[in-house]
């Protein structure tokens, strides 16, 4: 069974490095007390936050990672991956504290356009926080780059792909953590 889970984190590991190619590389931060409960039927997503993020960008990463966790659930052992509803400030810090739950933001939206082609660049930070912890004992942070030419796409077009592949590879580096807690 462990040789199953370190097949599966290495093939994904591989799969997020290939996706990344010469560009900025993610960063996975691991706390050594990392070590979500095994006992889980919920697991909460608070809703990111964001800085300068087109809203399309912003609703559709949220929107994918959130049904990508959930299309996984099976693989993490628990039921469904909920959204909170408002912002981490505003909830009960006593129940809370009780939660394993998923928080981040999307920052550095950038469009480099220029009169033949358009670059895109933006980064997310996901954070899981434990039950009785009060910050993320494992933390990704993650940079990713688009670049297309105008006469093959559009900006609106390319916004949309460039959020689903964040979700995608946000996803990638969430569940492996996840799934080995059991």
């Amino acid at each position: 069974m462990i040789a199953f889970k370190l097949a599966l984190l290495s093939g994904m590991l591989l799969t997020v490095l290939l996706l990344q190619g010469c560009g900025p590389a993610a960063q996975v931060a691991v706390k050594p007390d990392f070590k979500p409960p095994a006992e889980l039927d919920i697991i909460y997503v608070v809703p990111f936050s964001s800085t300068l993020v087109p809203d399309e960008v912003k609703e559709t990463a949220f929107n994918d990672l959130v049904d990508i966790l959930n299309e996984n659930r099976k693989k993490v052992g628990v039921q469904q991956f909920e959204i909170i509803k408002g912002e981490l400030k505003d909830q009960d810090a006593t129940w809370l504290a009780k939660q394993l739950y998923i928080s981040g933001e999307f920052w550095s939206y950038i469009e480099n356009a220029g009169c033949c082609n358009t670059e895109l660049r933006i980064r997310a930070r996901v954070g899981l926080t434990e039950p009785g912890k009060t910050v993320p004992t494992f933390e990704v942070t993650l940079p990713l780059e688009s670049f297309f030419d105008h006469d093959r796409s559009t900006l609106e077009k390319e916004k949309i792909l460039l959020a689903k592949r964040l979700a995608r590879e946000l996803a990638i580096l969430i569940i492996p953590p996840l799934a080995e807690r059991r």
